[in-house]
């Protein structure tokens, strides 16, 4: 794997060093910051709003990934709160961030009498490829690995790579310098995003009704999610924590998703949106 994209030396002492989950994290955020602005303009709104509407957003994802990082692993930033201070990438729960920035999404939509159902059906499907790059840094980077594996779909981590780390810490039947296979689930997620926004597409292009292509992305990208949850290794989560992350979280936005859907259907036959001539 390629932890380390660029490591440049601009002089004596002085090295340029851009890691791949870095790199590919601020690649994904920069995109969907991008299509964002596009939709908002697209509405009339100042460019000045746009980009005021998006520093929200990406403060409320932030500020929502790391409450739900702290209620996960609760013990541990007892141990060390300075966690509660760093300011990098890591240290967060995407779905805590997704609840948080989704709600001041519909706030500041509301507010600004805005069509909440359509603007988010049209960034819904950018929101997987956002994603699947954000993936792309985690593969290369080694984190977000899975579980040990004897099946075909196992990958081979380098030696001393976190998922090697993990596996040495936990005493496990290995030799030290051969890893033991595990599953990729950074791909395994990757390919539920970019089904999600296929899914997403599909329904926004031959439907055409508000609001149900952001319903069917949410759906399927849980669903995703939550069968990659089975293959993931949280080395440092105890069995409370693994109980929120997945049954708790997971089951309660697909119940949020289907139910967002079912809303979605009812508005749109209430208006008769999408239905044949």
């Amino acid at each position: 794997m390629y932890p380390t994209l660029i490591d440049l030396s601009l002089a004596e002492n002085i090295n340029f060093i851009v890691s791949s989950y870095r790199f590919f994290g601020i690649l994904a955020a920069i995109y969907l910051s991008a299509i964002a602005y596009l939709c908002l303009r697209r509405n009339n709104l100042s460019p000045g709003l746009c980009i005021s509407i998006i520093t929200a957003i990406i403060a409320a994802f932030f500020i929502g990934s790391r409450l739900l990082y702290v209620i996960l692993y609760w013990p541990q930033v007892v141990q060390d709160p300075s966690i509660l201070s760093r300011f990098h990438l890591s240290n967060f729960a995407l779905y805590g961030g997704l609840a948080i920035s989704l709600l001041a999404w519909w706030l500041i939509n509301r507010y600004l009498k805005l069509p909440f159902f359509k603007i988010t059906d049209r960034l819904a499907p950018h929101l997987g490829l956002s994603a699947a790059i954000m993936r792309i840094g985690c593969f290369l980077n080694g984190c977000c690995y899975g579980t040990e594996t004897s099946s075909l779909l196992g990958i081979r981590f380098p030696p001393f790579s976190p998922a090697h780390l993990a596996q040495i810490s936990t005493a496990s039947e290995l030799s030290f310098f051969f890893p033991a296979a595990i599953h990729p689930t950074q791909l395994y997620e990757m390919t539920a995003t970019l089904t999600a926004s296929l899914a997403a597409w599909t329904v926004l292009i031959k439907k055409g009704q508000s609001g149900l292509a952001a319903g069917v992305f949410g759906l399927v990208f849980t669903a995703g999610r939550f069968i990659t949850y089975f293959f993931r290794d949280f080395p440092a989560a105890d069995h409370i924590s693994n109980m929120i992350r997945g049954p708790v979280v997971y089951s309660s936005a697909l119940i949020i998703f289907s139910a967002w859907i079912i809303i979605a259907l009812k508005q749109n036959k209430a208006f008769g949106v999408g239905e044949v001539e």
